[in-house]
């Protein structure tokens, strides 16, 4: 993996967050988390699309050469190495909560990836799904993933704006103000 395509995963991820924040622009997030639009739909898709490339990557560092996956093996592959993701927590200012995005999937499934893989299947019947809350965890996910990746590969990414959290440096810091809970 070269630092460039790192820059890229992070980059991609400050583009979905952008689109993220300008949705503020037209719902209050707070009480209003289970709004569901079009936008949201898209952002979770392409939030998600991108958390299983992440996956894929962190995969490949536990286990070098691992071909081909899905959730399942994602799940045992990295709660087999870092248990403690399940307890990454992010601050999203905007929503005026503290969450975490893969909470609960040591003992069963991410409520926000079940909503992905109904819209991406079946959008029709599933648009509700589509919620703002569901597209924040989604991007979260991405968020705590690249942290996740980053602590493997050297350099710890920052400039994020919707989404906050004590693994990011202050800006122009060269060390994250806390650890990521599986490198303490």
């Amino acid at each position: 993996m070269t630092v460039q395509t790192l820059h890229n995963i992070w980059n991609y991820f400050l583009e979905l967050e952008q689109d993220m924040k300008n949705t503020s622009r037209y719902i209050e997030p707070e009480e209003q988390e289970n709004v569901y639009s079009f936008e949201f739909a898209k952002l979770i898709v392409l939030s998600c699309t991108e958390v299983e490339s992440v996956f894929k990557l962190l995969c490949l560092e536990i286990i070098p050469g691992m071909e081909k996956g899905n959730m399942s093996d994602y799940k045992a592959t990295i709660l087999g190495k870092y248990p403690k993701i399940v307890d990454a927590t992010v601050s999203i200012s905007r929503w005026g909560k503290d969450i975490k995005p893969f909470n609960g999937w040591d003992t069963g499934k991410l409520s926000w990836w079940n909503a992905y893989q109904g819209i991406k299947h079946n959008r029709g019947a599933n648009f509700s799904e589509a919620t703002y809350k569901n597209a924040v965890y989604a991007l979260s996910a991405l968020y705590v993933l690249i942290f996740y990746y980053y602590a493997l590969n050297g350099d710890i990414p920052y400039g994020s704006k919707y989404i906050h959290s004590e693994y990011e440096p202050p800006f122009l810091l060269a060390k994250q103000a806390k650890e990521l809970p599986d490198f303490e």
